[in-house]
C-alpha cells in the first residue's frame, strides 16, 4: 500500500527549498549592510555645535569691528566639507566683547564693515546695519545675529550651531 500524503515532498522539491531558503538568507546578510549604508546619514542626528577659538583679545581694537575667520567641518549625507566663515569681533569700551555673524538676516549674503561710513552693508539689496548690528535701512528684517561668547585665558571663544 503505497499512499502519497499532502505532505509528502519529494528531492526535488527539498533541494528548491533549501536552495530558497539560503539565497533569501544570503540576500539578507548582504543586504541588510547596504540598507544601513544607504540610510544611515538620514538618521544620524550628531551636532557638531560647540566652542571655537576665535581670536586673542590682544588683537582685538576698543570699538572697532575685526573680522575673524574660522572653519568648521559640515557633513551634508555622504559629503564632508570644509566651510570657512567669518565673524565680526567688537571689543566695546565697557570691556566686553560682541561677536556678530557676518551673514545678512534677509538671504544670507555677506556683510563686510565700511569704515569710512561707520556701518555694515549688505551688497546684495543694499541691507545697512550700524556697528552693533542693529538695521539702519534695506530689507533685513531683523538684525545681524551674534555669537555667544566666553574668553579663557585672553583668548576669545564663540559657541557655534550647524
Amino acid at each position: 500500500m503505497n499512499r502519497r500524503s499532502d505532505y509528502y515532498i519529494g528531492r526535488r522539491e527539498f533541494v528548491a527549498g533549501v536552495a530558497g531558503v539560503l539565497g533569501a538568507l544570503i540576500a539578507i546578510l548582504v543586504g541588510l549592510p547596504i540598507i544601513g549604508y544607504l540610510i544611515a546619514p538620514a538618521l544620524r542626528t550628531g551636532s557638531t555645535a560647540g566652542w571655537i577659538s576665535l581670536v586673542p583679545l590682544s588683537a582685538l581694537r576698543p570699538g572697532v569691528p575685526t573680522p575673524c575667520s574660522f572653519s568648521r567641518l559640515k557633513q551634508t549625507g555622504w559629503r564632508r566639507m570644509q566651510v570657512i566663515r567669518t565673524a565680526y569681533a567688537i571689543l566695546e569700551d565697557s570691556g566686553d566683547v560682541v561677536v556678530l555673524a557676518d551673514l545678512c538676516t534677509h538671504l544670507s549674503c555677506r556683510v563686510h564693515w565700511l569704515p569710512e561710513r561707520n556701518v555694515f552693508v549688505c551688497p546684495c539689496h543694499d541691507g545697512i546695519f550700524d556697528r552693533q548690528g542693529n538695521v539702519l535701512s534695506g530689507p533685513p528684517p531683523r538684525p545681524l545675529e551674534r555669537f555667544e561668547t566666553k574668553i579663557e585665558d585672553g583668548q576669545l571663544f564663540i559657541y557655534v550651531e550647524d
